[in-house]
């Protein structure tokens, strides 16, 4: 069994252009993030696209539903929405700065960052999500034990679709993030996906294996 799944991350939204926590709260997609997805569904267009999923968040659905208008042999006219595709949820620091979290979570974990990615490359994705949650004034914001269990349920889904399928994700930086931190090289440090970029995963029955991680290219 061999499954290829690209991953994308949707196009620029405003509270992505503030820097600020969006998780599961939705701003529209920015023209930016609308030239975004057609930019990376210029690069899809060749690609034979046997499903094509989406979160259940706006601006997941508007970047799918752009990469369908970009691709001319797309047999699908909407993605099909699952909420296990959901970004990250950021509990009470939903909609607060990026750099409010990461120095509430660093501050638990005995340094002082600035951004969450800061936190992701000294911590790693499992650390600095509990770190996150500790730090969530009401504890709302999902931890590594939540996180992983909604990866795997998405990892099994996956690898249920037929041998040889083409996949096509759109979702969101910080669990495309996660998922490439379980799955990826051991200790390679993944940074935040780029709005309209992609990652490339491998999928047989056994294993799961990152192929290409934040390009902009098949």
């Amino acid at each position: 069994m061999a499954i290829t799944v690209y991953f994308v991350r949707h196009g620029e939204t405003y509270f992505n252009r503030f820097a600020r926590l969006q998780g599961w709260s939705d701003t529209p997609l920015t023209e930016k993030g609308k030239m975004n997805a057609q930019k990376i569904g210029k690069v899809l267009a060749d690609l034979r696209i046997d499903y094509l999923f989406s979160s259940d968040l706006k601006r997941a659905v508007d970047t799918a539903r752009i990469l369908i208008a970009e691709h001319p042999t797309a047999p699908m006219k909407e993605p099909i929405q699952k909420e296990f595709f959901r970004e990250v949820f950021y509990g009470s620091f939903e909609g607060h700065s990026n750099e409010e979290g990461a120095i509430w979570a660093s501050y638990l974990g005995g340094k002082r960052f600035r951004r969450i990615g800061e936190l992701v490359d000294e911590f790693g994705v499992e650390k600095a999500h509990d770190l996150l949650k500790e730090a969530d004034p009401a504890h709302l914001a999902e931890d590594s034990k939540e996180l992983n269990a909604r990866v795997e349920q998405t990892i099994a889904f996956l690898q249920d679709l037929p041998d040889d399928s083409n996949v096509v994700v759109v979702a969101h930086g910080s669990i495309i993030q996660y998922i490439a931190g379980m799955y990826g090289e051991p200790g390679h440090k993944y940074e935040n996906l780029h709005n309209g970029a992609l990652m490339k995963l491998q999928l047989t029955a056994k294993k799961t294996t990152v192929a290409a991680y934040n390009q902009f290219e098949l």
